[in-house]
């Protein structure tokens, strides 16, 4: 018996380190890869709480928010969701986000909540991770912010 209660204490504080050392390592190896995404994460793992704001130098070029853009009037306020595909980057950090288009600049946000059940998953190529691997961490969700003149 106490064998088993070992191997069990064992098996879980793995499965804790697991879990931290894997969001880490997205942090870490999206900020050369996926910068935004990376940066996002971080913040909602170590983060007070407090908005976010975030350059928008790849966002702007995003063909997702290129596209709706295309066809959006001044004042227009929508929610834009996307299939992973049409933009990967874009999907690590956003989706679905808002995107409003005021007559100088855009502004785009999303509030950042992870779910807290095994239903949400984010793909890496062929590989599916449940977005609540996150709450491993103390998170706390945030407003995602950022905009760019037109």
């Amino acid at each position: 018996m106490k064998k088993f209660l070992m191997y069990t204490l064992l098996s879980s504080i793995c499965l804790v380190f697991y879990k931290k050392i894997l969001v880490i390592g997205m942090i870490v190896v999206g900020y050369f890869i996926f910068p935004e995404a990376s940066q996002a994460l971080k913040h909602y793992c170590f983060g007070d709480g407090k908005t976010l704001y975030v350059d928008s130098e790849y966002i702007k070029t995003s063909p997702v928010v290129l596209k709706n853009l295309s066809n959006m009037k001044i004042g227009e306020k929508r929610k834009v969701s996307f299939k992973q595909y049409e933009d990967w980057r874009l999907s690590y950090v956003l989706n679905p986000f808002t995107i409003e288009k005021r007559k100088h600049k855009v502004i785009i946000t999303q509030w950042m909540k992870f779910s807290t059940n095994n239903k949400v998953k984010t793909w890496f190529g062929p590989i599916p991770i449940s977005d609540n691997i996150v709450h491993t961490f103390n998170c706390s969700p945030y407003l995602f912010y950022t905009e760019f003149k037109i």
